[in-house]
């Protein structure tokens, strides 16, 4: 596919500064979930987070969503503060959080009556979305007649039609089988290389951060902190058995070693743990 697209004129970069998260438990010991971490995201980037189970991956993303406040430092969008949740930061979960009560074009264009459109404005923009996540035929059917990975494409249709600044991704193709993720997997990378948008997307899949992400940031074990930040410049599309994907794949996993071992020995100690 070409990699010579133009950068939307609504994405933004992401700026954390010694951002960390505790969280705090009347009947046991606080759990410190992320410590102090600094990250730059530029305009238009597609960044990985990996690592081990319980590291902060989610909880991160979870910042940059505004579903959880740092417990000290900030993250900014564009350069304001996030304080709450906002249409212009764009979130797909692994379960498609979609609405059962709604066809499939209506959950699409959900958010798109916030910013002022039509009915009929919001149906087409809606299809377009749709045509390329390849469900053009799918939109007047109810959402519990979809397999996984279609509920899946309709999740990434929604999110990106709505134009956000930033689309964060937690572990969306996590639940599926092997062939949809793969097929899931070329269909975003269509969709962000036409459009740009800063993507933040946690994955436990060494091999799919490779083959997606512009940037791979490996995670420790919890408390998790950025043990390595990994730029990717492999052109698209990739090749998953080429000689520079596999020294970048285990690249990353020789420095997720380490880490595993470590929450390995966190889990048998028991614990509450925040991905």
């Amino acid at each position: 596919m070409p990699d010579n697209t133009t950068q939307n004129r609504g994405t933004k970069g992401i700026s954390i500064s010694e951002l960390a998260v505790t969280f705090q438990s009347e009947d046991s010991e606080p759990v410190e979930a992320l410590r102090p971490t600094s990250l730059e995201f530029e305009a238009g980037e597609f960044i990985a987070l990996v690592g081990p189970s319980g590291c902060g991956k989610s909880t991160l993303l979870n910042v940059l969503a505004g579903f959880i406040k740092p417990s000290a430092g900030q993250a900014l969008v564009g350069g304001e503060t996030i304080t709450k949740p906002d249409i212009d930061h764009g979130m797909v979960f692994q379960d498609y959080a979609l609405f059962p009560w709604l066809n499939v074009i209506d959950n699409v264009a959900f958010g798109l009556e916030r910013q002022g459109m039509g009915l009929a404005e919001r149906h087409a923009k809606a299809r377009d979305y749709l045509d390329m996540v390849g469900l053009k035929d799918f939109a007047d059917k109810r959402v519990t007649e979809l397999s996984g990975g279609m509920k899946q494409r309709v999740a990434i249709a929604r999110v990106f039609a709505t134009d956000p600044s930033i689309i964060l991704m937690d572990e969306p193709f996590g639940a599926l089988d092997a062939l949809t993720r793969r097929f899931l997997q070329h269909q975003l990378l269509e969709i962000w290389q036409r459009n740009r948008k800063t993507v933040v997307f946690v994955t436990h899949s060494v091999q799919e951060a490779v083959y997606l992400a512009s940037r791979v940031i490996v995670m420790t074990a919890r408390p998790g902190r950025v043990k390595l930040d990994q730029k990717i410049d492999l052109p698209h599309p990739r090749d998953f058995s080429g000689e520079e994907f596999r020294r970048l794949e285990k690249l990353i996993y020789d420095q997720l070693d380490e880490e595993l071992a470590k929450s390995f020995k966190l889990e048998g100690g028991g614990g509450t743990f925040h991905d």
